[in-house]
C-alpha cells in the first residue's frame, strides 16, 4: 500500500471512529514522509520505501482506534461528571416539596442523556445510568416500597432511551458523512 491510499484509509477509519482527523492526519502524513526520505536513503525505491513507512506505521484500523481511544478518555471523564452533575441537579429539583411535574423531569432526564449519548456514543449506557439514578435512588430511599423500587426501572428506561437516541443520531450523522465522502 503507497502512503496516499493509506492516508485515505486512515482518514476514513478516524471518520468511522468519530474522531476529527486534521492535525493527526498531518502528522501522519509528516512521519510518513521522513519514513519514505530514510528508506530512499538507504536505497529503496519509491515504491519499496512507500510500503515500508506504512507498514512500519501500522494498520490503519488499529492507528485509529488508538487515536480515538487516547482523545477519548479525558473526554469520557468529562462527559462522567457532567452525567452525575446533571442528574443529582435533576433529582433535586424533582425532590422539591411544590414540584409536581412528572413530564418535565422525564424530558429532562431523556433529553440530557441524550445529549450525552450523542457527544460520547460509546459510553452512551454509562450516561444514562449516571443521569438516571438519581431520581429513582430518591424516590426509594424517601419511600422503599415495592411499587417505587419497580418504578424506578420505569425511570431508568427514560435517561436509556435517550442516550440510545443520541448514540443512533451520531452514528446515523457518521454513516451519511462517510457515505457522502465515498
Amino acid at each position: 500500500m503507497n502512503v496516499a491510499d493509506y492516508l485515505a484509509a486512515l482518514t476514513k477509519e478516524l471518520r468511522r471512529q468519530g474522531v476529527p482527523a486534521g492535525r493527526f492526519l498531518e502528522e501522519t502524513r509528516g512521519q510518513l514522509a521522513d519514513a519514505v526520505e530514510a528508506g530512499r536513503a538507504r536505497g529503496l525505491s519509491q515504491e519499496d520505501a512507500e510500503r515500508e513507512a506504512v507498514a512500519r506505521f501500522g494498520d490503519a484500523r488499529t492507528v485509529a482506534r488508538k487515536f480515538a481511544a487516547g482523545r477519548n478518555r479525558v473526554l469520557h471523564g468529562v462527559l462522567l461528571v457532567a452525567a452525575v452533575a446533571m442528574g443529582i441537579a435533576i433529582a433535586w429539583v424533582d425532590s422539591r416539596p411544590h414540584w409536581d411535574d412528572a413530564g418535565i423531569t422525564a424530558g429532562m432526564l431523556l433529553l440530557s442523556a441524550g445529549c450525552l449519548g450523542f457527544i460520547g456514543p460509546r459510553r452512551s449506557w454509562l450516561w444514562a445510568l449516571a443521569i438516571g439514578v438519581w431520581v429513582p435512588l430518591h424516590l426509594v430511599l424517601h419511600a422503599p416500597t415495592s411499587a417505587n423500587v419497580l418504578g424506578s426501572f420505569v425511570i431508568l428506561a427514560i435517561p436509556m432511551a435517550g442516550a440510545c437516541l443520541g448514540m443512533a443520531i451520531r452514528r446515523g450523522i457518521a454513516t451519511l458523512a462517510s457515505w457522502a465522502h465515498g
